[in-house]
Formats: C-alpha cells, sequence, structure tokens
C-alpha cells in the first residue's frame, strides 16, 4: 500500500494512537481524508507509524464528548475549558501500529496538520516491517 500523507499528532496523543487505545484524533474541523495515512510524532523529524483513517464525525456536544472519552481519551476539564475546547471533530482511526523503524521525512514549510510524503518516504514507509505485515 502507497501512503502519501501523513498527519502531525503530538504526544501523548500519538502513544494512544499507536498502542490501540484512542482511535479517535480530534480536531476542530472535519477531514474527507480516508485511507492509510502515515503519523508523524510531531516536532520529531519522522514518520513513525501508521493508521487506516476510516472516517469523521462531529461537532460533537459536550454530552457526545463525554459519552466517548473512551475513544479519544481528552479529560473533560482539557475539553470543556482548555485548549482543545474548539476540538469537536473526531477523526476515526483504526489498524494503527508503531514502525518497527521511524522513517525521516523533510518538512515542508507551512505544513501544521498534514504532510505530503514524497517518494523515498512512502517507499521507505511500505519496505518498513510493519506495514508488510498489515498485508
Amino acid at each position: 500500500m502507497k501512503i502519501e500523507k501523513a498527519l502531525i499528532v503530538d504526544d501523548p496523543w500519538i502513544t494512544k494512537i499507536m498502542n490501540g487505545t484512542k482511535i479517535w484524533e480530534m480536531r476542530s474541523t472535519s477531514a474527507k481524508q480516508r485511507g492509510w495515512i502515515g503519523l508523524i510524532k510531531k516536532g520529531s523529524g519522522h514518520v513513525v507509524g501508521v493508521a487506516r483513517m476510516i472516517g469523521a464525525d462531529g461537532p460533537l456536544s459536550d454530552q457526545g464528548m463525554i459519552d466517548n472519552a473512551d475513544k479519544h481519551h481528552i479529560p473533560p476539564d482539557i475539553f470543556l475549558t482548555g485548549k482543545f475546547s474548539k476540538h469537536r471533530y473526531a477523526w476515526i482511526m483504526s489498524s494503527a501500529v508503531r514502525l518497527h523503524r521511524p522513517v525521516h521525512y523533510v518538512h515542508k514549510s507551512g505544513a501544521v496538520i498534514w504532510v505530503a510524503l514524497d517518494k523515498c518516504v512512502s517507499d521507505a514507509l511500505a519496505n518498513d516491517e510493519a506495514m508488510k505485515a498489515l498485508g
């Protein structure tokens, strides 16, 4: 499978996505992206995992956020009043895995949420043992 885009995610959220406990990445807008994506640990300069983006939902109400805390892992005090208060759209992930070896990429100026991956990075992702195991 060829991965051409990667999502930038901060810790601890990216770790929770890759270990399969967090399946919703909450953002302030919806997303049309579907399919396999790379996962970039914010500030690392590396694609560290992959996931399949299978949908989006939202905006979620306060009750919707509370009812789905097991999917997004954001504590209520943070999504009600903190910096995540506007993050009401769930980007739904599945089949996330950590790569055996992180893949370096060149971070293009202006890339804040998504990074377009060049062919060398896409090829390196396809050749990672974790990706091969996904089929």
